[in-house]
């Protein structure tokens, strides 16, 4: 029949362990996993590290980081998503253990936070500046006159500003 493939080996060594073994135990990860989970811990690091500066750059006023670390901060978020579903089930027993790698996640949720909170204040803000600028395009377009009211000028006062071109 060939070679077991790495998802068959996995599955028969927690069947060797019993059913009494519970949750996924760190004897039954393979090489691989062990990468695998040391790869998304080295992300989740930097992910972590690169949403600080982030925030830090707004902060200071300095918008276009936004712009210039976008690429980073896809790449790191999509190879994690990758990873995840990979090693999902040994984090799970790993977080129970380790509180260096709890804490560490807990940073990584607070800048994710911390980050969302800012770039949404700021797409608000944008959305508020193009608004106000469409308001001032319309007072100031062919479409009509305007009062110092803001209010198109219809009616009467409208023929008082016509200049009487007979004579």
């Amino acid at each position: 029949m060939g070679e077991m493939s790495r998802f068959s080996r996995r599955i028969a060594a927690r069947r060797a362990l019993g059913p009494e073994a519970g949750a996924l135990p760190t004897a039954v990860m393979t090489e691989e996993d062990r990468r695998n989970i040391a790869n998304f811990e080295a992300d989740a690091g930097a992910v972590t590290a690169l949403l600080r500066r982030e925030v830090a750059a707004i902060q200071a006023g300095k918008l276009d980081a936004v712009t210039e670390l976008y690429e980073q901060k896809t790449a790191l978020l999509k190879r994690m998503e990758v990873l995840m579903p990979v090693v999902e089930p040994f984090l799970k027993v790993r977080l129970a253990e380790d509180e260096a790698l709890r804490e560490r996640l807990a940073a990584l949720n607070a800048a994710v936070q911390e980050d969302s909170a800012l770039l949404e204040r700021m797409s608000s803000a944008t959305s508020q500046i193009v608004g106000d600028l469409e308001k001032i395009r319309d007072r100031h377009s062919l479409k009509g006159l305007y009062g110092k009211s803001g209010k198109r000028v219809t009616g009467p006062e409208d023929k008082r500003r016509r200049i009487d071109k007979t004579i």
